[in-house]
């Protein structure tokens, strides 16, 4: 297991069609984006049978993401409607997530949202912030997508390009604040596209955005049709794995200075508390649906998130959610038993060693969404 904290995504295509298979055998990528730019939807069907083949067989939770985004106007490069055939196809395919564009407003998210519950589908939407219509509205949009995905290629045709870089952090603090994922793309290593090693103003582009706090970071071109793709893949982790081990935010989160925010906050709180006395190396957290880990990260604790999900789908919806790994508990525990399993977990999951403290969380998911991700906290040492 690559013990990174910012999530990777690469998007499929001709340069990684024989490549497959060794991107999900070395967890090179947490999920994969298939995009009908890069292929015919028979062959972005046979990349998403092998995805499948190769996470069972290398027993991964790679997340399979599909993206809607390729209808565009005559002579005009912005988007002018969604494809509903295409939110059918992945309904069909099983994906994980869809990549939604933001066209005519919340409207059309309702729409793709209508049309997935109609199907009894379990696929997350992740809405493009691809507009200045989009970045104005974002603040609506965090209200129906469960993931934002900032394309800063078609945000600067619609602003200022050295206004671009105040629009990404403002974004990327807002989905931070409301516990929403946010994906950033677009030119992050371009020019391993064609060069096995990337500039410096590119390395220090996926550093700051590290730093800034996104939870994933997709590549585009450099995987689907460059010369280097497992390269390219390989210098991201590397770099987003070197700042999380070397960069200590000084700066305390606003997330943690505010007021009467609830006992999920209270606890969140001694959360990070406990981790910085006793020097914890993860926090191991039993969940259903995966919101209690969602709600974890969202204070960006030092320590990794370990969550205990009961089956494949919960965990391939944390695939993009910062800090967090997964490993899945069939049998129904009791709370004494998830106690006692949770530092062998730890230590099994390469995430903690002998003599290691892990903080073992136990919380109630709630459909409804209200939850406290810590009905039940302790610290646990590993034998």
């Amino acid at each position: 297991m690559l013990n990174r904290k910012v999530k990777v995504i690469s998007t499929l295509g001709q340069s990684t069609d024989e490549r497959i298979e060794n991107i999900i055998k070395s967890e090179l990528t947490d999920a994969v984006l298939i995009d009908n730019y890069y292929g015919t939807n028979e062959e972005n069907s046979e990349r998403i049978k092998k995805v499948k083949q190769y996470r069972e067989q290398y027993k991964t939770n790679t997340a399979i993401i599909f993206d809607l985004d390729h209808i565009y106007a005559q002579n005009k490069y912005k988007l002018i409607r969604i494809d509903f055939d295409n939110v059918e196809y992945a309904i069909k395919e099983e994906v994980d997530f869809i990549a939604c564009p933001f066209i005519n407003g919340v409207e059309e998210i309702l729409k793709v949202r209508e049309l997935l519950n109609k199907r009894s589908s379990n696929i997350n939407v992740i809405v493009k912030i691809d507009s200045k219509e989009a970045s104005e509205n974002i603040d609506a949009i965090l209200t129906y997508a469960d993931a934002i995905m900032i394309n800063r290629d078609e945000l600067g045709m619609d602003y200022p390009l050295e206004d671009v870089p105040i629009i990404q952090k403002d974004i990327i603090k807002k989905c931070n604040k409301a516990g929403k994922e946010v994906i950033l793309t677009t030119q992050m290593l371009q020019s391993m596209v064609y060069n096995p090693r990337p500039t410096r103003a590119e390395v220090s582009d996926v550093a700051n955005a590290t730093i800034d706090g996104v939870d994933a970071i997709l590549l585009i071109e450099e995987t689907a049709i460059g010369y280097y793709p497992e390269e390219a893949l390989s210098t991201v982790n590397r770099i987003v794995c070197h700042i999380d081990r070397n960069y200590d935010e000084e700066e305390e989160s606003e997330l943690y200075k505010t007021k009467d925010s609830g006992i999920a906050h209270a606890m969140s709180l001694t959360t990070k508390y406990l981790i910085e006395q006793t020097n914890a190396k993860s926090i191991v957290t039993y969940t259903r649906t995966g919101n209690t880990a969602k709600f974890i990260a969202k204070y960006r604790p030092k320590a990794t998130i370990l969550a205990i999900v009961p089956n494949e789908i919960s965990a391939r919806k944390l695939a993009l959610t910062w800090g967090v790994y997964v490993d899945i508990e069939t049998e129904t525990l009791t709370m004494e038993q998830m106690s006692i399993k949770a530092p062998e977990v730890a230590k099994e999951n390469k995430l903690a060693n002998v003599d290691d403290y892990v903080l073992v969380t136990l919380g109630g998911d709630s459909k409804q969404g209200n939850f406290s991700p810590t009905d039940f906290l302790t610290l646990k040492k590993v034998k």
